[in-house]
């Protein structure tokens, strides 16, 4: 239903897209320039503050555009788009909400306020894009269509609809994701608005695995087909929902002030622009999220405890929160003599948790709670600038059950340029006193519960460097962390903290390198965990891509390559289905298998395609330990196309 839901909306789309240039002359080639200008920007949630980012208009790498390749170089899932995942890089990881322990598997997937992209565009722009593989009755969709438009120079509208649709390369695999929604921007001289409403909603079949890892390991089983491999569960399903809603708008108290700029022909042109003094902000945002787990029949033997029924599984968790912020920012423009800006917010907002267990009749058990908080935050920043820009800023929560707990952080940005290179330096750093999730406090279902523990609060300090040579396409990045009182999962999936410290150094190489029309694109991270009892990470993990690139008739873009994903062996993360989280275990060492994969790329004006042969060396070299995390192989070689279309003349 959903996905023809999804169809609809795209015919709805091109028709509109259609009707809007079906009168129009054709355009000459200022024209054109002028109608393909789009400036795009995502905004943080405190303050509404601007930052442009790229529209998505790459030529190359396209068969590589999905969440799960976006999101990390190595991750943790059961090979299936919308399902349930967890990067292998340590610093690749979000955190998501420390209200939700749940956000953090769908992270590569999830549209929130500070994900929602805004548009300014001269003419109505719409994107399509379909992906799917094969072999037929077990191919993953994957379809988007987005549309913006402006119906003045200062109000902008737009609307985007994700669909994935994944049936399962093993049993009861399947996926479904549907997410998306609508903002709408106003930008006026002194006074701008931004608000969306986003939805996301993901539906997984569960099946615990395989369930004899031989038939995965074993050579002898090499032609027996994925779907005929035993699974652990037969009829279980989870979901997952996070509605968001996020309105912002600012004013600006400043005066006009007159400038000075260099002309064309060197000299100095005198103007007048208005300037902000004062920024005054509201910001009104609300979250309804909830997770079910149902089990029509509880399986035999996977779970150690049935608390409420050896039958039948259906528990459900909810998170809901509403908040209000009201900040003050001294722009930067104003003060000339100090160049920095200075900002500052109050934010109240209402937490409500539940969480329930039933059976095929009665309400077992249904628990609620609710939060009231207030935190202070200030941000002190120089966000202009051509060579030095910062921002160095905290919170802390003033009432409510987590007072005390603060956020330290600090961003500084260098540009330089030596001898004609362009050089680029970041170094950032961070403090953090935080208590864990809500849900590893207190939690009860049909196979886990707990209630009551007391863990002491989690102290985090981090420091990131990061040098670039832009020109080049190289970076090179320094990471470390160290945690105290770090809390995790154990073997049991039952949350236990360690009371030392824990530190996590990361060293990670970006390069494109070229000879002729040949290329190499290399990802490469080292991280070295300082106790792989409690936080297990592979020492080595990277990404390589091998391609050839030419243009054909002026313009037609080829890229013909190969690329190869591998991280080193390690005690990898297991998933439990009940709880939707990755937990310890020392059974069976994951990885040292290399993930080949071969393409052909092209771009045609406005349309971008891929035909791939994903996993080919399955059963070929690299060895049969095939495995993405214990009892969950990577998908056997399939052939993955996709398409994507812009719609802007």
């Amino acid at each position: 239903m959903n996905r023809y839901f999804c169809l609809v909306i795209g015919l709805l789309f091109s028709v509109l897209i259609y009707g809007q240039f079906r009168d129009l002359p054709m355009p000459t080639a200022k024209q054109d320039t002028v109608s393909r200008e789009i400036k795009t920007w995502v905004v943080d949630n405190i303050y509404g503050v601007a930052d442009s980012v790229v529209v998505d208009t790459l030529t190359i790498n396209y068969q590589d555009n999905q969440p799960v390749n976006n999101y990390s170089i190595a991750n943790s899932w059961n090979g299936n788009l919308g399902s349930p995942l967890e990067s292998k890089v340590y610093f690749d990881r979000k955190e998501g909400s420390r209200e939700d322990m749940f956000e953090r598997a769908y992270a590569p997937y999830l549209i929130k306020s500070t994900d929602v992209r805004y548009y300014d565009v001269k003419q109505p722009f719409a994107q399509m894009v379909y992906r799917s593989a094969t072999p037929r009755m077990l191919e993953e969709d994957y379809f988007k269509i987005m549309l913006t438009m402006n119906a003045n120079k200062r109000v902008n509208v737009g609307g985007l609809c994700n669909l994935i649709y994944g049936r399962g390369q093993y049993q009861n695999q399947s996926s479904n994701m549907l997410n998306g929604g609508f903002w709408t921007t106003y930008t006026g001289g002194q006074y701008e608005i931004v608000s969306s409403v986003m939805f996301n909603s993901f539906k997984n079949r569960e099946n615990g695995g395989v369930a004899d890892i031989n038939y995965v390991l074993n050579p002898a089983y090499a032609n027996i087909k994925a779907t005929n491999i035993p699974v652990r569960m037969t009829a279980a399903q989870s979901a997952y929902r996070n509605f968001n809603y996020f309105f912002n708008h600012r004013y600006k108290i400043g005066k006009e002030m007159q400038r000075k700029r260099k002309t064309a022909d060197g000299s100095d042109s005198i103007y007048t622009e208005y300037v902000p003094i004062l920024v005054l902000t509201h910001t009104f945002d609300a979250e309804d999220v909830g997770r079910k787990y149902v089990e029509e029949n509880v399986p035999t033997g996977f779970y150690t405890h049935n608390y409420f029924s050896d039958t039948y599984t259906k528990d459900s968790t909810a998170y809901f929160r509403i908040g209000n912020t009201f900040a003050a920012t001294l722009d930067e423009q104003f003060n000339r003599l100090f160049r920095f800006g200075l900002s500052a917010y109050l934010k109240y907002d209402l937490r409500h948790y539940g969480m329930g267990v039933k059976n095929k009749i009665d309400t077992l058990r249904f628990d609620n709670s609710y939060s009231h908080n207030l935190i202070f935050g200030a941000n002190m920043f120089k966000r202009e600038g051509r060579w030095v820009r910062y921002d160095i800023g905290g919170r802390i929560y003033l009432a409510g059950p987590h007072i005390g707990e603060f956020d330290l952080d600090g961003r500084f940005d260098f540009d330089f340029n030596i001898a004609g290179e362009p050089l680029s330096l970041l170094a950032s750093g961070g403090f953090r006193n935080f208590s864990e999730y809500h849900q590893y406090r207190y939690y009860e279902s049909n196979h886990f519960k707990w209630s009551d523990l007391d863990f002491d609060n989690t102290l985090a300090f981090d420091i990131q460097g990061r040098v670039g040579l832009p020109k080049r396409k190289i970076s090179l990045g320094v990471k470390f962390r160290n945690v105290t009182n770090y809390v995790y999962l154990n073997e049991i999936c039952r949350p236990t903290q360690f009371s030392g410290n824990v530190q996590v150094l990361a060293v990670d190489l970006a390069a494109s390198l070229r000879a002729w029309r040949f290329h190499l694109d290399a990802d490469v991270v080292y991280q070295l965990s300082s106790n792989k009892d409690v936080l297990p990470l592979p020492d080595l993990a990277l990404y390589g891509n091998f391609y050839y690139k030419d243009k054909f008739f002026k313009v037609l873009t080829v890229q013909l390559g190969a690329s190869v994903r591998y991280h080193t062996q390690y005690y990898g993360n297991a998933y439990m289905p009940a709880l939707g989280q990755f937990y310890l275990q020392k059974d069976m060492l994951i990885g040292g298998y290399p993930e080949v994969s071969v393409y052909g790329n092209f771009h045609l004006k406005t349309v971008r395609f891929f035909v791939q042969y994903y996993h080919l060396n399955r059963g070929l070299f690299g060895g049969m330990n095939s495995m993405t995390m214990p009892n969950y192989p990577i998908n056997p070689a399939t052939l993955q196309f996709g398409l994507s279309w812009n719609f802007w003349e």
